[in-house]
């Protein structure tokens, strides 16, 4: 079977430097969930187009994932009105390079000094669980498809060449087109996801952005799990809200070792299912469980239902 060519949203290139890292992170992220929309809308009616949902999910690297993961919740933080202002009035207070020492110093001061993180941390968790639950809807969606497919069996040696194929497939760079990028690298407050669901940091932004037409999903009011990831979000929030995100330490605060390697594991184990995989079903059961619902549950672990 050969791959057939990959939606044209998305273009094959290496990415260029970026003034601002979160920015640039946070593409990483905006590829990986748009794919998954792709995912959701597309049609599996043969082996080909199976194939071709394996490499969507495959496609990624996943410590550039990760680091966008990050990217995203900071990014939404920073449409927090209240901790927005209560990061303003520390640098009006303190002054700012005071507050930026401080950030850069202590990765709980975000959370403890400045007014209003509640509220981020609030909006941080609510992304993130709609960001899973999507996530898992489409997998139960393959997982539906796989039990109802009755394509012919894959043959050893159209096996192997595509197991060939997907392996290289998380080295290639991909850049969002410029029309999509600008949608997601909002300005501080220049998005409104409190109120509305399809704005950046909402609960229906990444089906928004991608043009589908999906139910508002209830409200879930998430517990924190995992207090040092939404603090560095916080952190790299309040750099980004006083325009001091293109520093050394905002780099480092992105890598996630934990969030990469859990991801990195599920693509080892997707790669790996795919390739033992004899049919189009078993290829939409190994999509399921490790390209979709296995790679939310790495998401959410930042938090759960109460």
């Amino acid at each position: 079977m050969i791959l057939r060519a990959l939606p044209i949203i998305l273009a094959l290139c290496i990415t260029p430097a970026s003034a601002e890292p979160l920015h640039e992170a946070v593409d990483a992220y905006a590829l990986f969930q748009t794919d998954v929309s792709s995912l959701a809308a597309m049609e599996v009616r043969d082996a080909d187009a199976m194939d071709e949902a394996l490499a969507l999910a495959l496609r990624h690297d996943p410590r550039r994932v990760a680091q966008g993961y990050l990217a995203y919740g900071a990014l939404t933080a920073a449409q927090a009105p209240e901790f927005v202002a209560g990061v303003r009035s520390r640098v009006g207070a303190a002054g700012r390079a005071p507050v930026l020492r401080q950030l850069n110093a202590d990765i709980t001061y975000a959370r403890r000094r400045p007014p209003g993180s509640a509220q981020a941390i609030g909006l941080i968790l609510a992304a993130s669980g709609a960001d899973s639950a999507r996530m898992l809807t489409i997998g139960e969606r393959y997982t539906n498809l796989a039990d109802t497919m009755a394509y012919a069996p894959t043959q050893t040696e159209q096996r192997d060449q595509r197991s060939t194929r997907l392996r290289s497939l998380s080295t290639e760079r991909l850049m969002l087109e410029p029309a999509l990028a600008a949608r997601i690298h909002p300005a501080a407050l220049s998005a409104s996801p409190l109120s509305d669901a399809n704005a950046f940091g909402g609960a229906r932004f990444w089906d928004a952005l991608a043009g589908r037409a999906t139910p508002t999903p209830s409200a879930v009011a998430w517990r924190e799990a995992n207090s040092g990831r939404v603090n560095r979000m916080l952190t790299l929030a309040g750099l980004y809200i006083v325009n001091a995100g293109a520093t050394p330490r905002v780099r480092e605060m992105l890598d996630d070792t934990r969030l990469g390697d859990c991801l990195a594991m599920e693509q080892l184990e997707l790669r790996q299912c795919a390739s033992v995989a004899a049919s189009a079903s078993e290829d939409a059961h190994c999509l399921a469980r490790h390209g979709l619902t296995q790679s939310a549950a790495c998401f959410a672990d930042i938090g759960a239902p109460p």
